[in-house]
């Protein structure tokens, strides 16, 4: 079991104004060391809406260690954590691996991860994926030519899931539920593991290839080269079966590598599509299951996007108290973060990260 961030067991002055603020009864000159007292500092029943506006990690545990009432009631659930910000996962140097920044780079306290490559000399070389709190870190054996394993993490409660002898070429992994699915770019196979088995078992789809795959509430759709038609994937005794929903994308709309891929918001389907690259111009697509085509949409409710490398990370908001909506961002192999409006189309580099290779988006109100 993996060591959890330590953080410390006092409340900051924010999370205090807040307290003071939602309970009528709190007097503000109230010392914060009296919330370590038996006694909760203000109703129980406000405790969550309280931490529900918090937007710091250190206040978030700092209030779930002021008594065993408050820690019972703030459990790691997407709704207590709906207003945190993200973070980006980035190596250190120090006795701790990794370390999380919020998205201007304030440091936090650092998350214990397995030892990802000896010497540590390039950390980008170190295969993550991410969803929500959850990474998913792809280990290299000594001599660095292959996988030995795949390790899942939950950053913020330290359990560690351990999926051994994963497949050597991967581009992407996903999961849902106890699913776990690894694909390449343009191969025609799929490798699924369910926790508890003893190995990964491939799945072989005939005549198509994969461009990009994602869960939506369950069900695994992907679109298909070359003409990328959305489809409906289902896995059955090692073979893919596609179930096409129709409307191929306009063969004069994307390049012969274009770069797209499929995402998702608040339950509904899109497609994001590159369509100029000087400076980076994108489209987002909904998917309309009654009428089985791609909508172009210019909002995203208020919601955000993000992306890792391009690769689908996942969305945030409405509304959030610390993301600007309607927003898509990308972190990029050149250690740089980007922020692409859909309101007016504009591309903006929001931070230049000079020290650090980011290694994955930290979503914390989809824990």
């Amino acid at each position: 079991m993996a060591t959890p961030a330590k953080f410390p067991t006092s409340i900051s002055p924010s999370a205090v104004a807040l307290a003071s603020n939602s309970s009528p009864s709190s007097s503000s000159s109230t010392n914060p060391s009296e919330l370590s007292s038996p006694s909760p500092y203000f109703m129980p029943e406000l405790i969550r809406l309280i931490a529900r506006r918090l937007t710091s990690l250190q206040d978030f545990f700092a209030l779930r260690a002021a008594c065993r009432t408050y820690r019972a009631a703030l459990t790691l659930s997407p709704a207590n954590l709906a207003s945190q910000a993200p973070l980006i996962l980035v190596p250190h140097n120090g006795s701790s691996p990794e370390s999380a920044h919020h998205a201007p780079f304030c440091p936090l306290p650092r998350f214990r991860l397995p030892c990802t490559r000896p010497n540590r000399r390039d950390p980008s070389l170190t295969p993550f994926y991410a969803f929500g709190c959850r990474v998913f870190i792809h280990h290299r054996n000594k001599g660095f030519r292959r996988y030995r394993e795949l390790r899942i993490s939950h950053l913020l409660t330290g359990e560690r899931v351990r999926l051994p002898n994963p497949p050597k070429y991967i581009d992407g992994v996903i999961f849902s539920d106890d699913l776990v699915l690894a694909f390449k770019d343009s191969w025609p196979v799929l490798y699924y593991y369910r926790i508890g088995d003893a190995h990964w078992q491939p799945a072989l789809c005939k005549r198509h290839t994969f461009c990009s795959l994602i869960f939506v509430k369950g069900t695994l759709y992907a679109l298909i080269r070359p003409d990328y038609p959305i489809a409906v994937v289902q896995i059955h005794n090692g073979s893919v079966e596609l179930s096409f929903l129709g409307d191929k994308l306009n063969s004069h709309s994307v390049w012969d590598w274009p770069l797209l891929w499929l995402a998702e918001c608040r339950g509904e389907l899109l497609l994001v599509l590159a369509v100029e690259f000087s400076p980076m111009v994108y489209h987002v697509f909904r998917w309309q299951s009654g009428e089985m085509k791609w909508v172009r949409i210019t909002s995203l409710g208020g919601c955000s996007l993000f992306f890792h490398r391009h690769q689908f990370v996942g969305c945030v908001g409405p509304d959030h108290p610390t993301v600007p909506g309607d927003c898509m961002y990308f972190t990029t192999s050149s250690r740089r973060l980007f922020e692409y409006r859909l309101i007016d189309g504009s591309w903006h580099e929001r931070e230049s990260i000079e020290d650090y290779v980011p290694l994955a988006w930290v979503l914390q109100s989809i824990a």
